[in-house]
């Protein structure tokens, strides 16, 4: 292997030997220390390889033996250069345009974020702008280690998070805990307050004071469970505790309920009528190849960017955009009754899955849907049961203060 990559850099010729004497030229060959190679005999002589500096020995040779040489095939490095000798401008833009590839090949040109769906990728990319990491930096200040500590301290719904440099692509992939899952600090003392309006279906509590029996009607802000113990003996407070509330409580809420659709409505119809326009993106300088002129009143917008790449993750600052105006006309029309309220039930309908998927059990429908002469109107409410309360964290020396009077003097060092 290592000797034909050799042969290839220093160059042969395959040729065709004839004449009188085809074999005498082959040994004056290998008296003189020319190198020849696979000779094969045909109709009219030999077909033998022969190096480039050998060919150019072999001329008193063939003179000698009244050969003919005839060259069917010139293989290697040096005879591919010779078609620059001409062409010496193409050749200095190739050696140009080659440099500015390494130059290019040295900065990040773009950045990837998989595995998100909490944070957008415009919202990471906006923040690691914030940390010195954008698109057009240097891949040598690229820090991926601190990179990654960076997204973990300043993201706490990201569980773990690694960077990477593949060819000018700074590859950044995450992995995002549940945002509705928060961790409790058991060791607070904390009450359990009423989140919304309604009456109490059932109360279990594990820690803490109910304040609530099954059919109270409490308000917003209403504390349901305390997180104050009170100690009695014979109806008086003797001492007090504090406890961190738990419990699970179940209420009876009222969502109101309110859709319309006019009969009447403005519909989009496409027309035929189209225009593209076409922008070449090199950094920060766009410059479009061609850009129509559009004389639509209404029309839609559709743009598309590929981005150049020449190898596998080997991306460039330079990108295609691909403009399509599509022409559309505003036609009024109107529904009829029947599909006015077809509508008002689907959105009902949706509506109170959303309702049942977030655990509310649906308890009582009172939804009335209205005709008139312009719309049709869906007005009323829906009665739900569903799991309230939410923790709130309290002073515990502030509270202290009202049962001055109740403590023993050996709970005086009672958290």
């Amino acid at each position: 292997m290592l000797l034909e990559i050799w042969k290839y850099l220093r160059g042969y010729v395959i040729i065709n030997v004839s004449g009188f004497s085809p074999e005498r030229f082959i040994n004056l060959c290998a008296n003189r220390g020319i190198y020849i190679w696979n000779v094969k005999s045909v109709n009219n002589g030999f077909n033998l390889y022969i190096s480039a500096k050998g060919f150019k020995l072999i001329r008193p040779l063939v003179k000698k033996t009244g050969c003919k040489v005839r060259i069917t095939k010139k293989i290697g490095l040096p005879f591919r250069f010779l078609i620059f000798r001409k062409r010496k401008i193409f050749l200095f833009g190739m050696i140009i345009c080659m440099a500015i590839v390494f130059l290019l090949s040295l900065f990040i040109w773009k950045i990837d974020i998989e595995g998100n769906s909490m944070y957008t990728d415009e919202h990471l990319i906006k923040f690691l702008n914030t940390q010195s990491h954008f698109v057009g930096m240097w891949k040598k200040d690229v820090k991926c280690s601190e990179l990654e500590k960076i997204l973990l301290k300043n993201y706490g719904n990201i569980n773990w998070v690694t960077c990477e440099m593949t060819g000018t692509k700074l590859l950044i992939q995450i992995e995002e805990g549940r945002n509705n899952i928060k961790i409790e600090d058991l060791s607070k003392s904390c009450d359990i307050l009423s989140n919304k309006k309604g009456v109490i279906v059932s109360i279990v509590t594990r820690t803490g004071s109910p304040k609530v029996v099954k059919g109270d009607v409490v308000e917003e802000g209403d504390v349901l469970v305390s997180g104050t113990l009170e100690i009695k003996e014979l109806e008086e407070i003797k001492a007090i505790e504090f406890t961190h509330s738990d419990a699970d409580i179940y209420m009876k809420t009222i969502y109101p309920y309110h859709d319309e659709v006019n009969l009447k409505y403005v519909n989009k119809i496409y027309t035929n009528n189209k225009k593209k326009d076409n922008a070449l993106k090199i950094l920060n300088f766009k410059i479009n190849l061609l850009k129509p002129r559009i004389k639509y009143s209404n029309y839609d917008k559709i743009t598309t960017c590929d981005e150049i790449c020449l190898f596998d993750n080997f991306y460039l600052p330079i990108s295609t955009h691909k403009t399509s105006y599509e022409e559309y006309k505003l036609i009024e029309e109107t529904y009829t009754n029947e599909q006015a309220t077809n509508i008002i039930n689907e959105n009902m309908t949706r509506y109170l899955k959303e309702l049942e998927d977030s655990k509310k059990q649906i308890v009582n429908n009172e939804i009335e849907i209205i005709e008139s002469a312009d719309k049709i109107v869906a007005d009323g409410i829906i009665v739900v049961i569903e799991k309230i309360g939410e923790k709130k964290y309290f002073d515990e020396n502030e509270r202290r203060q009202g049962y001055e009077e109740y403590f023993r003097e050996d709970d005086s060092n009672t958290p």
